[in-house]
């Protein structure tokens, strides 16, 4: 700081009162300014360590903003630490910054176009303080004249700061920078040489480019999904440069792929999808050379790339390199209606701003949808992989998980085949969002098909889960409901641990459950004792267990809640078992936001075998085994033959080949077939573990989008042949499943 016999302080626009240190500096920058024409006019000293160079004061043009803020001091990729070290003039020509930026890919972020740039060094023969830096953007021949002078001014200036120094005026630094005014090179200001008849052609401020980064970074603060980013980039970014469409790329493992793209078609989307990073496309350039390619319309860019895959659709775009934690990682295309403008200098320092902030942000985006599915994948790996295939009962289920964050949730379900024949439904809610709550899920749901296998009724599989859970060494509380059902008698012997009770309605839609006692949650009392209640289940009922997820408690309330899905199970409990579950979670899935897990177990009890339309049977095919569709064909043919049900072959083999094909092609998995007989019906099931619905493609007039849309055919031929179909997610997978009607005779 000054001493206090330093000169009266002067107050400088931004509040800070100014040094004599800074008057020196910016008396400087105005000779520099005022005598020639640079485009940026920076000062740097040393920050306090002496390990780094810091922007002190600059003089506020347009392009003042893209100023490197400081670097440190021994950075030989910037020109001004160059300077500063080896105590010469450096002169970085265009070429050299191209070369220096394909080197080190964060040099983009403030070398974004063509520039030139000179530096030289502030220090006397007993002490360095920092560098003066020009820029002049495009570049232009420098004459000796030029850099003469910006010697000279360094000099004069590094002899009155060490006077100054020696008064005890401080050399360090300051947190930020100051910005004066620019002088023209008439002398005067020029705002103050503007004439008022002929007021100077508008032009972006640094205002204006700060108030599109704020409201940029508003957006993207915002931003949890591509989608969100895709949208900010679009409404930010390139509407207000006037663009039309953005394609968002990132390059992983030697390929390009398309992450989020708008306005573009999906055939363009298509050609860049993929891409090896090898091949020369302007795409590819962008991200190995580290640069800008722009071409004002389609057939600039055709001529530039006469190999590549022409887009018919192409307009003029622009490339642009996405460069985040110092390395290129990806491309920004942007399109625009021709003719297009050249971007000038100070659009192309905005616009690589924003995009450095699209870059992490769709990073972000990207791990947290990366790690949201896999979170997912982890808690669906947990659920049983099929549920059993019974003449006696048909079973669904359906698994929510929670959507206000990535963590997975502790809801299960499970059928347990019990000694003697019957089934044992379980389900299952461990508290709290953590892998801590899906470890303990997994190892409960374990120790209950061990206990129910071993023989023990429901009461004492809970007490004994009780006891285990206490020795897990952890303080969540796990609520669970079992249900041992006797297949040949329909008993069913019930208990609960703090878990709402199974609602059970008969053929007539009454419910027969009645009072249920219920214990408190696992995890609670060690010595806890659990009651059980045995209710008669007639054939034609409907048993619905579910976790509390379910329920729309937090607006209904717990009764009202369990009131109104009791309805819904009453008044369509004589639905497709599967058009029943999507029926009982569809306020749940109508929610955008689940603040918690729900799952779903449904049972229907056909009752004992007493005739002989209950025949069934079941085969499976190994994933990505195409080839196993014929198998299937030879399956159905033999077992219809069996059924001596010869004339549903041709429509059975048909319908069963497009879904089967359609899940080996789109699933990931083994494909299980099963079919059900009933009196008037055959029931089609094919399940996969891939949870999303297909979708029957329309036919449009284009026969080109109907070539491409053949994969989504098939199930057109099933919407159009079938008496009957759907598909929903059921657990770790998905149904989709088709009745064909037996004729008459």
């Amino acid at each position: 700081m000054d001493s206090p016999s330093s000169a009266a302080r002067t107050e400088w626009p931004t509040g800070r009162v100014a040094t004599s240190r800074d008057r020196a500096i910016a008396a400087a920058l105005r000779r520099l300014n005022r005598r020639f024409d640079f485009s940026t006019c920076t000062a740097y000293l040393l920050t306090d360590d002496a390990q780094a160079l810091a922007a002190a004061m600059m003089v506020d043009t347009s392009l003042s903003f893209t100023v490197p803020s400081g670097m440190a001091a021994d950075d030989a990729n910037f020109s001004a630490a160059r300077a500063h070290q080896s105590g010469k003039l450096v002169l970085f020509q265009n070429a050299d910054l191209r070369e220096l930026t394909r080197r080190v890919p964060a040099l983009f972020l403030t070398n974004p176009y063509p520039m030139m740039v000179a530096s030289a060094p502030v220090r006397t023969s007993h002490r360095r303080f920092g560098a003066l830096s020009v820029r002049w953007v495009p570049p232009r021949p420098v004459a000796d004249e030029v850099l003469d002078h910006l010697r000279t001014v360094a000099e004069e200036l590094a002899a009155e700061l060490q006077g100054l120094a020696r008064q005890g005026v401080s050399m360090t630094a300051p947190e930020l920078p100051l910005f004066i005014s620019a002088v023209s090179r008439g002398g005067a200001p020029a705002a103050e040489r503007a004439g008022l008849d002929a007021p100077p052609a508008p032009k972006p401020t640094s205002s204006t480019f700060l108030y599109q980064l704020q409201r940029l970074a508003a957006e993207l603060t915002a931003a949890v999904h591509i989608q969100d980013v895709l949208s900010a980039a679009h409404t930010q970014v390139v509407r207000p440069f006037g663009g039309r469409a953005v394609m968002l790329c990132l390059a992983e493992q030697g390929r390009l792929h398309v992450v989020g793209a708008a306005g573009f078609s999906r055939q363009s989307v298509h050609r860049v999808e993929g891409t090896l990073l090898s091949r020369p496309t302007p795409e590819t350039d962008t991200i190995r050379k580290i640069e800008i390619r722009s071409f004002a319309s389609a057939q600039a860019l055709r001529e530039a790339y006469p190999d590549d895959e022409a887009d018919p659709e192409a307009q003029a775009r622009a490339y642009l390199p996405l460069v985040s934690h110092g390395r290129a990682t990806g491309c920004c295309v942007l399109e625009f209606p021709e003719p297009a403008s050249p971007f000038v200098p100070e659009e192309l320092a905005v616009l690589t701003i924003m995009l450095e902030q699209v870059g992490l942000s769709l990073e972000r985006a990207r791990s947290y949808e990366l790690e949201h599915a896999l979170t997912q994948t982890l808690q669906r790996s947990l659920l049983p992989r099929s549920l059993p295939h019974l003449t006696e009962a048909v079973a669904t289920a359906r698994y929510l998980p929670a959507t206000e964050r990535a963590e997975v949730g502790g809801d299960w379900y499970d059928i347990v085949p019990l000694p003697g024949g019957g089934i044992g439904l379980v389900i299952g809610d461990v508290e709290g969002h953590s892998l801590e709550a899906v470890a303990v899920m997994g190892q409960l749901r374990s120790s209950v098909r061990a206990y129910a296998t071993e023989g023990h009724d429901p009461a004492t599989v809970l007490e004994r889960s009780n006891r285990l859970l206490a020795g897990l060494d952890t303080e969540l509380y796990v609520t669970c409901c079992c249900v041992w059902l006797d297949l040949s008698t329909g008993t069913a012997a019930i208990a609960t641990a703090g878990h709402p009770s199974p609602l059970i309605v008969d053929a007539q839609g009454r419910n027969v459950t009645g009072p249920l006692p219920a214990g408190p949650p696992l995890g609670v009392e060690t010595r806890t004792r659990y009651e059980q209640s045995e209710v008669l289940v007639e054939p034609g009922s409907v048993l619905a267990l579910f976790t509390d997820g379910l329920l729309d408690g937090r607006l209904l309330g717990s009764d009202a809640a369990m009131e109104k899905l009791g309805r819904v199970l009453s008044d369509h409990c004589g639905d497709n078992l599967e058009v029943l579950a999507d029926r009982l979670v569809a306020d749940r899935r109508a929610w955008h936001v689940l603040a918690d897990d729900a799952a779903l177990l449904l049972l229907r009890y056909e009752g004992a075998e007493t005739c002989g339309h209950r025949r069934m049977a079941s085969m499976s095919v190994q994933r990505h085994h195409l080839q196993g569709v014929a198998r299937v064909r030879e399956f159905l043919r033999d077992l219809l033959s069996e059924w001596d049900m010869e004339p549903l072959q041709e429509t059975m083999e048909l319908l069963t080949s497009e879904v089967v094909t359609n899940a080996l092609i789109h699933a990931d998995s083994e494909v299980e077939l099963r079919l059900r007989e009933y009196p008037d019906r055959i029931r089609v099931e094919v399940r996969d573990s891939d949870p999303h619905p297909p979708v029957p493609t329309a036919i449009v007039a284009d026969e080109e989008i109907n070539q491409e849309a053949e994969s989504g055919r098939g199930l057109l031929i099933v919407d159009a042949l079938a008496g009957d179909w759907g598909s929903s997610p059921a657990g770790r997978g998905k149904t989709t499943w088709f009745d064909v009607t037996i004729p008459t005779a």
